[in-house]
């Protein structure tokens, strides 16, 4: 008797995990209807039952689900799982689960779950709509006052720096959670715990692993980049999605090697160690006393920063703090020795619908001096052709010798001169804008990210 009764438990979790299995095998089903553009990423995970995981949960190759938990939410609100699924998926193209073990977990977690369900809650569609979204709004909306982007880093920053109490964060985690990251946090498939030549092979083959599902998400996450790029104008929804997209998606260009293709060619008085032997030098002063065997070659030639433009749109909708920001970063990086000749020749120009200011800088003291009692000029509308024709003045003048280009830090939405300069050009905007006009083909575009205008960044 008792063995039958022990074959009936275990019929009876087959039916159950089966059961849970065709729900989700539904919930995709729909899922695939309503997001065709998501396709490759919402079939790409494997549903698998778990019981040691109490909800659902994606390490990224897995969707492991406990078979109770999916029948009961289920039958109490079919859309919920739909919500929770598609949690889970985005969480995969903005490649949450990768990310450093070193991280503050807790933080990471609640971060990317408001991240995720602020995108959800946009795209607004019917079968992702579920009890408990106006408490996840309320503070999304006051989140978003502070926070321009809600991204995950963004958001991570934010709670990093804002020391919220734990009871708060309880509440967050409340709120948000709706998948359990138990499985982002296997550290034998990180490669950043500072171990040497522990784990052998075998922690060598999952850290290979993870790189390549990083990489297949990565892939996947371009793709719907593109998807949705081409029916955005038909589809407001997925608005805060492709926004979340290019900015995750983008490269990550480091500014300080930015500005090294704006070097030139030069000579700078410092010994040349790759021309130079010190063994010969040092063997001459202990043999003869004071006379070297060789003596140091006095020139090297260097790549340095010389003569070029930096023009800041001061317009009223380029708020002045980032404009500092810009230049102080500018700043940070041209006053290192090995970016500066002993003379430069930089003028920066601020300007918005007309030149506010000019300031010619010769040498480190002037930047100096100028960083120390710069303001912001300037508010009114956008034009950037006064620079340009400024510039073309200057160049017609001989005021520059070798005049690599012009870096315009700016919104970008403002007038563009119709012909090309002689010059490189380079338009640099700060995030990503789906609705900011395109620069001339002929310009060098370059997007950044406002963490990468401080101060300890780069």
């Amino acid at each position: 008797m008792p063995e039958k009764m022990e074959v009936s438990k275990a019929e009876l979790q087959v039916r159950l995990i089966t059961a849970a299995k065709d729900i989700f095998e539904l919930v995709r089903s729909r899922l695939f209807i309503d997001f065709r553009f998501m396709s490759s990423a919402i079939g790409r995970l494997d549903i698998l039952n778990d019981d040691m995981v109490r909800t659902v949960s994606t390490e990224g190759s897995r969707l492991y689900y406990n078979a109770r938990y999916v029948i009961k939410t289920y039958e109490a609100e079919a859309e919920s799982l739909n919500r929770t699924y598609m949690h889970s998926v985005l969480h995969c193209v903005f490649r949450h689960p990768f990310v450093s073990g070193r991280i503050n977990r807790r933080l990471w977690d609640i971060s990317c779950d408001i991240a995720v369900e602020n995108i959800i809650n946009e795209m607004n569609h019917k079968d992702l709509s579920c009890a408990g979204e106006q408490h996840e709004e309320r503070f999304i909306e006051r989140l978003k006052e502070q926070i321009k982007s809600l991204t995950a880093e963004r958001i991570y920053k934010y709670l990093s720096e804002s020391a919220i109490e734990d009871a708060e964060l309880e509440k967050l985690e409340e709120a948000f959670k709706r998948d359990n990251h138990v499985c982002w946090w296997d550290d034998d498939k990180k490669d950043d715990k500072g171990e040497s030549g522990e784990g052998g092979k075998s922690s060598d083959n999952l850290v290979d692993n993870y790189k390549a599902l990083e990489k297949e998400w990565k892939d996947i996450s371009d793709r719907m980049d593109v998807d949705i790029e081409t029916i955005s104008r038909e589809n407001g929804g997925t608005k805060a999605l492709l926004q979340s997209l290019k900015e995750v998606n983008r490269d990550k260009y480091d500014y300080r090697e930015f500005l090294k293709k704006f070097a030139v060619t030069g000579e700078d008085i410092t010994v040349n160690d790759n021309e130079f032997d010190y063994i010969y030098y040092t063997y001459g002063l202990s043999k003869y006393g004071n006379m070297p065997l060789v003596e140091p070659l006095e020139y090297k030639e260097t790549q340095k920063i010389n003569d070029f433009v930096i023009a800041i749109d001061t317009s009223g909708s380029c708020q002045g703090e980032i404009v500092q920001k810009f230049l102080e970063k500018t700043y940070s990086i041209l006053s290192q020795e090995e970016s500066f000749f002993k003379k430069i020749n930089v003028r920066i120009i601020q300007c918005d619908d007309k030149i506010e200011e000019e300031a010619v800088i010769k040498s480190k003291e002037d930047f100096d001096t100028y960083m120390k009692f710069m303001k912001i000029k300037g508010f009114g509308g956008t034009d950037f052709r006064p620079v340009f024709e400024r510039v073309d003045e200057l160049v017609e003048k001989k005021e520059f010798k070798k005049l690599k280009g012009v870096i315009y830090f700016t919104d970008g939405y403002g007038k563009y001169p119709e012909k090309m300069p002689k010059y490189s050009s380079a338009f640099i905007f700060l995030g990503y804008d789906s609705q900011r006009p395109q620069p001339p083909s002929w310009a060098i575009r370059l997007v950044l990210d406002e963490s990468q205008l401080d101060k300890t960044e780069g």
